[in-house]
């Protein structure tokens, strides 16, 4: 698999350019925009259940409007705080990206990403009501996060990442990554892998333009 540091060099570079499979796996895809609000779809099939959704209401009024330019150097980063995350931060920044990074409300923890020069904006995956506003303004979406050990895990890696992606299709995000396992597909019986095959099933079937990083 690759290390966290290769994942984090695949980005940000990787956020506009085609992708392609090979070691360090990357899926580009530039679908046709569809209609929105988002709806759970069936084509994920039985193996993933839909179990909420964002609250497209509540997105549409902020909501930017058609015309407003929105720079492509702005990133949200989910997941900033992790291991993983964090690098992708400080790569951002180092190659000029104007990085904003979803951390939950927590003190202390975040702190080094402000002093690095990123904007970090308070959300709970868990809590979808608490997702569209921290995505006003943003170009593109780089979606790293997991769940904390002692939380249920489809409470953030499921639920939430469902929340996530329907929120950035409302919200008019033009560009999602999501960072995934190899051969999470072959492993149903592993519930993270199973997750992550869900998660990218559905990225697929929103009609975004995703790219999906796949560490070996």
């Amino acid at each position: 698999m690759a290390t966290s540091t290769s994942l984090a060099a695949a980005l940000p570079s990787r956020v506009t350019s085609p992708g392609r499979r090979a070691a360090l796996s990357c899926t580009t895809s530039r679908a046709q925009p569809r209609p929105h609000p988002v709806r759970a779809v069936s084509s994920v099939g039985p193996r993933c259940r839909l179990v909420v959704t964002c609250n497209a209401q509540a997105a549409a009024p902020m909501s930017i409007g058609q015309g407003t330019p929105v720079r492509p150097t702005s990133v949200l980063v989910v997941g900033a705080t992790g291991t993983l995350g964090r690098q992708v931060v400080r790569r951002a920044l180092d190659e000029g990206y104007d990085v904003r990074c979803l951390v939950r409300p927590r003190p202390a923890p975040a702190d080094f990403l402000r002093d690095w020069g990123a904007t970090v904006v308070n959300a709970d995956l868990s809590k979808p009501e608490t997702i569209p506003a921290t995505l006003v303004g943003v170009h593109t979406v780089i979606d790293c996060a997991t769940g904390r050990p002692e939380e249920p895990i489809r409470t953030v890696d499921w639920e939430g990442k469902v929340a996530l992606i329907q929120c950035a299709k409302a919200m008019g995000i033009q560009k999602y990554v999501f960072y995934s396992i190899h051969n999470c597909d072959k492993h149903p019986e592993v519930p993270l892998m199973e997750i992550k095959y869900c998660t990218e099933r559905f990225i697929q079937d929103t009609g975004l333009d995703y790219t999906i990083l796949l560490g070996r």
